[in-house]
């Protein structure tokens, strides 16, 4: 669904009769956040947080690594020459030991030319980088290259990245009763009664968006965070749109969660607390499907037989749970 579709309303708050609820949607650029400056941000806004206590260092390296590249053009025998410089895998001769080599490639007519010009090496035990096997012939930067590596690892082990802060705001948006539309990227429906928390979800993007430590070698590259939102009207042809999309989104949770019980079904689970955990899941699950048909102003029966599904795969969980005497909670 194209966002055009849904701006229906003009007014700067719109008219609380004829709202629906919002439109909205927001891109990240990459993102590197000071770990503790991004956890008492979570805490000043009251969202959800899912960060690690630190980011793993093999992580880091290979984030590090490949952020360091360069692109040299110069003149050779009166023809202009084109080197790329990055980072690729090597073969793993150590269990401890992650190793990337430093390569030149020459662009060529018909074929590339590739020469060596380092290996970086992570000890993962101890978290110290060392440079082996460099070339002492080439004129390129080698150390400077490596130095930037290991500047940009120490930031990453202190920072969070895209991840972490995708899931904090999914988290967030789902408390809205917000449905995923489908569109590429990141748009949602909020409904009207959760229009309002959509204000300090960009304040808080805002913010996010100047504590961004992420230096693109490329300055046009974008490093804020856009979010937008627009009133979606109450009218029959948006309503009809949003049924549709509720259905698809609908579809993908039952089916996600179908798929995730009968694994556990077939692997034999008998624990009480995953039960439980499943039962309140589907539960919720249903409760949304009542509060859109109360929203978009129609009974949504379409999936009932998904649901009936659904709900008959926790009966036999709940079976398998309570023949080892566990799910005392009434049916």
């Amino acid at each position: 669904m194209e966002a055009n579709n849904l701006m229906v309303v003009h007014s700067a708050d719109g008219q609380g009769s004829e709202i629906l609820g919002k439109f909205l949607y927001y891109s990240f650029p990459r993102l590197m956040i000071n770990r503790e400056q991004f956890r008492d941000l979570v805490a000043r806004y009251g969202f959800p947080s899912s960060t690690r206590e630190k980011h793993s260092s093999v992580d880091a390296f290979r984030c590090a690594t490949t952020d360091v590249r360069d692109r040299i053009v110069e003149e050779r025998y009166g023809e202009p020459n084109i080197a790329r410089i990055y980072f690729r895998d090597n073969k793993r001769v150590n269990g401890n030991l992650i190793s990337r080599e430093l390569v030149e490639e020459t662009v060529n007519e018909t074929t590339n030319n590739y020469h060596k010009l380092a290996n970086v090496q992570l000890d993962k035990d101890s978290g110290d980088i060392f440079v082996t096997d460099v070339d002492c012939f080439t004129n390129r930067d080698v150390d400077g290259y490596c130095d930037r590596v290991k500047d940009l690892y120490k930031l990453y082990l202190d920072c969070v990245g895209n991840r972490q802060i995708e899931t904090v705001a999914d988290k967030y948006i789902s408390s809205l009763n917000a449905i995923k539309v489908s569109a590429r990227g990141y748009h949602f429906f909020v409904p009207k009664q959760y229009m309002g928390y959509i204000d300090d979800l960009e304040d808080f993007m805002e913010e996010l968006s100047g504590m961004n430590l992420y230096a693109p070698a490329n300055k046009a590259t974008r490093k804020e965070i856009s979010i937008n939102s627009m009133y979606v009207a109450d009218d029959e042809k948006q309503r009809k749109k949003m049924a549709t999309e509720f259905y698809l989104y609908m579809q993908k949770q039952i089916q996600d969660y179908q798929d995730k019980i009968e694994k556990l079904i077939k692997a034999g689970s008998q624990s009480d607390a995953i039960l439980t955990r499943w039962l309140n899941r589907v539960s919720t699950l249903e409760d949304k499907k009542y509060d859109y048909e109360v929203i978009l102003k129609q009974r949504l029966n379409d999936m009932d037989s998904e649901f009936e599904y659904l709900r008959t795969l926790c009966d036999e969980y709940k079976l398998r749970v309570k023949s080892k005497g566990g799910y005392s909670m009434a049916a």
